[in-house]
Order: C-alpha cells, then structure tokens, then sequence
C-alpha cells in the first residue's frame, strides 16, 4: 500500500524502477534496522579523504594550515549527482565515473577561530590518477572515430578497449567547524562541513597505442567547461588534533 501510495504520487521505488530507496521496518520484531543503516550510509556518501595536517596559530583567532592526503573515489554518488544535476551530460558523467579511481590533495587555508567554532577559506589542488576508461564512452562524449588516429611510432594498429584519462583540478572553498576538547587540552577532535568549487583544470587523455595528442587538447578543453561550471564538492571532515607547542 505503501508503494501504490508513492506511485501515485511520481515516486518510484528501486523495487518498482525508481531511484528511492524503500527499507521495511518494524520496531516491535526489530527488524530491518540493519538495511536501513547500510541503506542510510550509502546515501550519506561523501568523498572520503585521509590526510595528514599542521595548522599555525597566526594569533589568538587567525589560523593557517597546510595539509597533504589521499582522495579514495573521488567521483562518488553525491559528486556525480551534482554533476548531471547542473546539466552535465549523462555520457560525460560516465565517462568522468569510469576515468579515477584515487587523487592526491594538496590544501591549504586560512581559518578565523571564535569560541569553539571556526570558519575559513582555502584553496585545493586534486591530482586524480586515471584508470581504464572505456573507448566506447569517450567516443559517445567527444562524438569522435578513435579508430581514425595515428599509431605511436612503432606501434601497429590493434583494437584498444581502454584508454588513460588523467585530471588536475584546483577548488577554491569555504568551511565551517566546530572543536571538540578532550580532558588533555592539546587534544581535539574537528567537525568540519565545507564546499568548494573549480576555478581551473588541465586534463589529458592518451594511449599506447595511438596518437590522441589533438584529442587531449579538445578534452581538456571541453573538461575544463565542464568542472568550471558543474564541479562543486561537498565535504564532510572528521580530523583529530594534537597541539604540539605551548
């Protein structure tokens, strides 16, 4: 009845051919409570990031800090949604989902600190390595015959599946946080929300197979429309602090 109540209404399930998830559950035979929490925390999904930091007390409120970490799933679900959300092409999505399995992030930023909360701005380099992106995908993206390019010297002609699609982005945020003191006052535990947006990529996309020096031009040209206009990240930061000085 549920279900019938949601259709009605141009909601689908995933049962049904939707996209929203539907968990029963019945607090009196505690049932279902475990789907709801896997269910819960694959829609909570958020870019996950391991990173380690130094943070410089400027003055009594001012803040900088420098950090280095690894990005795992770079392009999640939320980053994606974004994406097509805002108008990106459903090929092009694809083709960026396929293209990264893991980045390198490089930050730095500037934080004004009162009371126990913290707000700031900083600047982000995303090195995303690339992994094996399907040929058909970036043929439907870039509406191009792969097949028509050179081979690299030395190289004889053969079917490719797959090729290596690389991206360097810089985002330019903001964050909001909150410190949260232990009995040991050099320890803490940060909860930070932030978003930020592009403001300049290079991407490049080769083979070793063939000669796709034209085509990077255009993909990193056609990229860099994209990320510009589409990519805001969210994140969710959970960091935990040892004040080393006095």
């Amino acid at each position: 009845r549920t279900k019938q109540s949601m259709a009605d209404h141009e909601i689908l399930v995933e049962e049904w051919g939707g996209e929203v998830p539907l968990v029963p559950v019945s607090a009196l035979k505690k049932t279902g409570l475990k789907e709801l929490l896997d269910t819960i925390k694959v829609q909570a999904e958020v870019p996950v990031q391991f990173a380690l930091g130094y943070e410089l007390r400027i003055s009594n409120r001012v803040s900088a800090d420098l950090q280095v970490g690894i990005l795992t799933e770079p392009n999640t679900s939320i980053i994606l949604s974004t994406l097509q959300a805002l108008g990106t092409d459903e090929v092009v999505v694809l083709m960026i989902e396929n293209a990264f399995q893991s980045g390198v992030v490089l930050e730095g930023g500037l934080k004004y600190n009162f009371r126990k909360y913290y707000a700031g701005v900083f600047v982000q380099q995303l090195l995303l390595t690339g992994k094996d992106t399907p040929y058909d995908l970036v043929e439907a993206a870039m509406g191009v015959d792969l097949s028509s390019y050179p081979s690299q010297t030395g190289r004889t002609r053969s079917n490719e599946t797959t090729l290596t699609l690389e991206s360097n982005l810089v985002q330019l945020g903001a964050v909001f946080g909150r410190r949260f003191s232990f009995k040991n006052e050099r320890a803490e535990i940060d909860l930070e929300l932030g978003i930020s947006k592009n403001i300049y990529s290079t991407s490049s996309i080769s083979s070793e197979v063939r000669n796709y020096e034209t085509l990077s031009i255009a993909v990193n040209e056609y990229l860099a429309s994209i990320y510009t206009k589409y990519a805001y990240v969210p994140s969710l930061t959970v960091a935990f602090s040892y004040r080393i000085g006095k």
